[in-house]
Formats: C-alpha cells, structure tokens, sequence
C-alpha cells in the first residue's frame, strides 16, 4: 500500500508542477503581447504630422 500512496504523492506533485509551469508561460506570453503591442507603432510615420501647407501665410 505504501508504494500506491507514493505514487499519488508524485502524481500530484507532477500535475502541480505542470501547471505552474503552464501558468508561467501564459504570463510570459501576456507580458510578451502586452509589449508587443506597447511598441507596435514605433518606427518611421508615414505623413509628415500637422503641417498644414506652406509656412508664412
């Protein structure tokens, strides 16, 4: 019987395991998202802003 009772205790101990390492990759994705889509529009602008025609008039 003790062997059927260890090998619960490791069974259990391997599910844990596996979903912290499952809950660890979801935050890194939503962290890697989150920046990702921070910085998605960085780069060069392809108007030139709020310039509204030639200056001095």
């Amino acid at each position: 019987m003790t062997k059927h009772s260890n090998d619960e205790r490791m069974k259990q101990q391997r599910e844990a395991q596996q979903a912290q390492q499952d809950a660890n990759r979801n935050q890194q994705r939503a962290e890697e998202s989150e920046v990702a889509g921070r910085h998605k529009n960085d780069g060069q602008k392809d108007h030139k802003g709020a310039d509204k025609g030639p200056r001095g008039q």
